[in-house]
């Protein structure tokens, strides 16, 4: 315990003597500040949710129709913390000259997570909830056990996600495998029709029930995830001894078939290696991953809506399989701004940057179209809205925000936290690319108000051609524009940084 409040007196010592503490302690209170609202609302509807479970669901009991739904309450909780929880973590090397075990140093980093605020925001809503849904039919040490087991699910789920992010910061590629869990739980749930709510509240049933087995496995799974911890902050402390900074520890290298595409290859790989080594545009590309997921869960549970609303489905894939260029694209110059200076400086040629940018835009709407395939031969929706919305976002909708793009002259920090951070974004071009979203849309609203959704869908496919096809002049034009106001751009990458 002694050494726990030594340790956590340095790390307090070390944040009042930051040169920037004024502004960090602004960003602590400001986000205390956010937690303690979403706290109070959290307390408020714990109070009301057995009412509305009640109302909505088919248990007759609230804590049978909560615990139904406690899969999906996890696996929000995993995503959230994946894209704005921040690893507490420390320099442990310094205190190895001290008669201090090693272990107790990772232990630290590990028991902090038992108070880390982000485990912590559920039991707003879980506290009330549980004593006005369990009481009734067990005991209150009952409604106090269920409490902390849900908590301790909260903490092991931090602790998942610092194994996976500590994965991911070593190899991309396994990262692929939680997502594709997610994914194929979704799937499953909602493609297949498969109800994990029946068993997950038959467990909670056995969990209310004192079952001794639930609180084994709760305590084999913190076990487990506490080896694997350490594990990993062995390997982290050996890295930070050798001299190497954790931001390079990535074993993606290049795509190597792209190296036959000459420059606009090697533009291509560059641009995938900044989206996953800055924090800001990886948690961007993570929350587009989240999007897609959610676009399958209407595709599935909403079709009839997709089927019969034009301005519904229109939008929806148009997004879908345009996010890559609509949140990456208004960045298009400024993603390069901090070196900007050394591109104009040198013989390399930003039409083919626009050129490779397009084509990985491009790359990510024909992915996420192939995996639409799979309603669209379910017979969920057509394969005419999902070729014609494919076409239409490397289109026209690229087309605009690239020209658009030509106009944003902001900075853009690419490692600072992506959570609450508007720098790069201004309001006009917040604007314009809500406008970019949303005036294809209508036009193609007022087409099928007219005529029909079918003969609609055909002008969507006729017009992204006719873009798609003539890419290279337009992005001509566009690269021939930014070289005229590039000295007015540079100012502003350099005024505001």
């Amino acid at each position: 315990m002694k050494l726990q409040k030594e340790l956590r007196n340095h790390q307090w010592k070390a944040f009042r003597r930051h040169p920037m503490f004024e502004r960090n302690m602004g960003v602590k209170i400001f986000m205390f500040l956010m937690f303690g609202i979403l706290g109070m609302e959290f307390l408020t509807f714990g109070f009301f949710l057995d009412k509305l479970l009640l109302e909505v669901g088919t248990y007759t009991r609230a804590i049978d129709a909560f615990n139904a739904c406690l899969l999906y309450l996890f696996l929000g909780d995993f995503l959230i913390k994946f894209f704005f929880k921040r690893s507490s973590s420390m320099q442990i090397a310094p205190y190895l000259s001290l008669p201090v075990e090693r272990n107790k140093l990772f232990d630290f980093l590990l028991v902090k997570e038992f108070s880390n605020v982000w485990n912590m925001y559920l039991l707003f809503l879980v506290v009330p909830f549980a004593f006005k849904s369990i009481t009734p039919y067990y005991n209150v040490g009952t409604a106090f056990l269920y409490i902390i087991f849900i908590y301790l699910l909260c903490v092991a789920n931090s602790f998942l996600v610092r194994i996976i992010d500590d994965f991911f910061k070593r190899n991309f590629l396994l990262t692929l495998i939680p997502i594709a869990a997610v994914a194929a739980v979704f799937y499953t749930a909602f493609g297949l029709d498969v109800h994990f709510g029946k068993y997950t509240q038959l467990m909670g049933e056995e969990l209310l029930n004192n079952n001794v087995f639930f609180w084994l496995g709760l305590l084999l799974l913190m076990i487990l995830l506490r080896i694997v911890s350490r594990s990993q902050m062995r390997g982290d402390l050996y890295r930070e001894m050798q001299g190497v900074k954790e931001a390079k520890v990535q074993t993606f290298s290049s795509l190597s078939f792209l190296d036959k595409f000459g420059d606009v290859g090697d533009a291509i790989n560059m641009e995938i290696k900044m989206i996953l080594r800055s924090k800001r545009l990886k948690n961007q590309l993570f929350s587009m991953v989240f999007m897609i997921l959610y676009g399958f869960f209407l595709i599935y549970k909403m079709d009839d809506m997709i089927q019969h609303n034009l301005f519904f489905s229109v939008f929806w894939f148009t997004f879908m399989m345009g996010g890559l260029g609509l949140i990456m694209g208004q960045y298009l110059f400024m993603t390069e701004s901090s070196s900007f200076d050394g591109f104009m400086a040198r013989n390399y040629s930003m039409s083919k940057l626009l050129r490779a940018k397009y084509i990985l835009y491009s790359a990510y709407a024909f992915v996420v179209a192939l995996l639409l395939l799979i309603p669209v031969f379910q017979g969920k929706i057509s394969l005419l809205l999902v070729v014609s919305a494919f076409f239409f976002v490397i289109g026209p909708i690229f087309c605009m925000i690239f020209q658009n793009a030509v106009y944003n002259k902001s900075p853009l920090d690419l490692f600072e936290s992506g959570m609450f951070n508007w720098k790069g974004t201004s309001s006009s071009m917040l604007m314009i690319t809500l406008i970019t979203m949303f005036v294809p849309v209508v036009f193609i609203m007022i087409i099928g108000a007219v005529f029909s959704s079918t003969t609609a869908y055909y002008v969507m496919l006729v017009v992204g051609l006719a873009f798609t096809l003539t890419s290279n002049v337009w992005m001509e034009w566009t690269y021939k524009r930014f070289m005229k106001r590039r000295y007015k751009n540079m100012e502003g990458f350099r005024s505001n940084g």
